[in-house]
């Protein structure tokens, strides 16, 4: 089972996300946003992990998207907002993932034809509520998914068998406040997950 830990903003939360057993770290880079950092944040970020790296980022031009990969060598880049499947087969030197609302059949149709390594099945993103898992278990099934949305130590592994995702993406289930990470809840959920 994989596991993102998403909206890191220091190298202290970081590096206890990795040590706790992190396959990916996640910065997002979308300003305005509760948990957004600065590109030169990201850099230090970056630049500091052991584990694969992702940037959450939400329609960016593709000539500024390129040069942000330039720059930070992220092991990921994780397209969060409108983006089609033109602009994400457009990307090159690094991994897409997609995040997509999973909230109906129509996005679910979207979803299994988006071209991404890695299908994200969200909420909409930092709502720290759970997508539909009805729907998400059938894209897993067709799909590697990352499941995303309102994921806790609480929950996790009724989310885990309900879906049977690739991974699990938590942000806020992991949270004492927004955009700092609660390491006693990041342990409780790896303990969990195994």
């Amino acid at each position: 089972m994989l596991l993102k830990i998403c909206g890191l903003t220091n190298l202290d939360d970081m590096h206890f996300a990795e040590d706790a057993g992190a396959d990916y770290v996640g910065m997002i880079l979308v300003p305005g946003t509760p948990r957004a950092v600065s590109v030169s944040a990201a850099k230090q970020l970056i630049d500091a992990a052991r584990s694969k790296t992702v940037c959450v980022v939400r329609n960016l031009a593709l000539a500024e998207l390129n040069l942000l990969v330039d720059e930070l060598h992220p092991d990921v880049i994780q397209l969060h907002g409108g983006e089609t499947p033109e602009y994400a087969s457009a990307i090159g030197g690094v991994e897409v993932w997609k995040a997509v609302k999973l909230d109906s059949e129509a996005a679910l149709e979207q979803a299994l034809r988006f071209p991404a390594s890695m299908i994200m099945a969200d909420s909409g993103g930092g709502t720290g509520i759970c997508c539909r898992w009805d729907l998400a278990a059938k894209l897993a099934a067709e799909r590697s998914v990352l499941l995303a949305g309102g994921i806790t130590p609480e929950n996790v592994l009724e989310a885990i068998d309900a879906v049977h995702p690739a991974g699990i993406d938590v942000s806020s289930g992991v949270e004492k406040c927004k955009g700092l990470k609660d390491h006693n809840k990041i342990k409780r959920l790896t303990e969990r997950i195994g």
